[in-house]
């Protein structure tokens, strides 16, 4: 995803950040939770970042058109939709062979990062790490002879393999849910009931 400092939107008229980095994932995962589980050992890793505690998304405008947008809070408010995502397909996909976790990969000096303001160059090049590091949980989550125990986790330091159980309240995660589901139904995606 390109980072823009300006509103922008994806071809299907959705706020970008919640467009590219929440929606079209949950719809991707739900397209695909099917042919995972008939592997025996699907798995889905979520890249992101990680949100500040106590950082929850107003349901009611995910576009962030009442309140005013701004690049920061649109990209957070879609890493907490992600994480509830990730949450409640844990819960609904309990017993089929399918692990969604997250992995947080911190601030990562990608081509993105450093073709930034002048500023975004800076701290990026203080505080960035590369992407080989930045990825090294991914890679444990998709290659590890087992993940199942990081089923509905999150893995919030890039440095430390440590999933941490996704708890967030049950009935936000269960609206989210259903509002993405009616989201992508409107725009003529359907999946089987899950």
């Amino acid at each position: 995803m390109t980072v823009s400092f300006k509103r922008a939107t994806t071809a299907d008229g959705f706020e970008l950040a919640f467009g590219l980095q929440y929606l079209a994932r949950y719809a991707l995962n739900r397209a695909l939770v099917g042919e995972l589980a008939a592997s025996g050992d699907g798995r889905i890793v979520h890249v992101g970042g990680r949100a500040p505690s106590g950082l929850l998304p107003d349901l009611d405008d995910l576009q962030l058109e009442r309140r005013g947008w701004s690049l920061l809070p649109a990209l957070m408010s879609s890493q907490v939709l992600g994480y509830l995502h990730v949450q409640e397909a844990a819960r609904r996909w309990r017993g089929l062979p399918v692990t969604a976790s997250i992995a947080c990969v911190g601030m990562t000096k990608t081509q993105n990062a450093m073709s930034g303001p002048w500023w975004v160059r800076a701290l990026y090049s203080v505080a960035g790490t590369s992407p080989e590091r930045s990825a090294e949980n991914v890679v444990r989550l998709l290659t590890a002879a087992d993940a199942s125990h990081a089923r509905g986790a999150i893995l919030f330091d890039p440095k430390r393999f440590t999933p941490t159980p996704l708890a967030y309240d049950a009935a936000l995660a269960r609206r989210t849910w259903e509002i993405s589901e009616r989201l992508v139904r409107e725009r003529g995606l359907s999946f089987n009931p899950g």
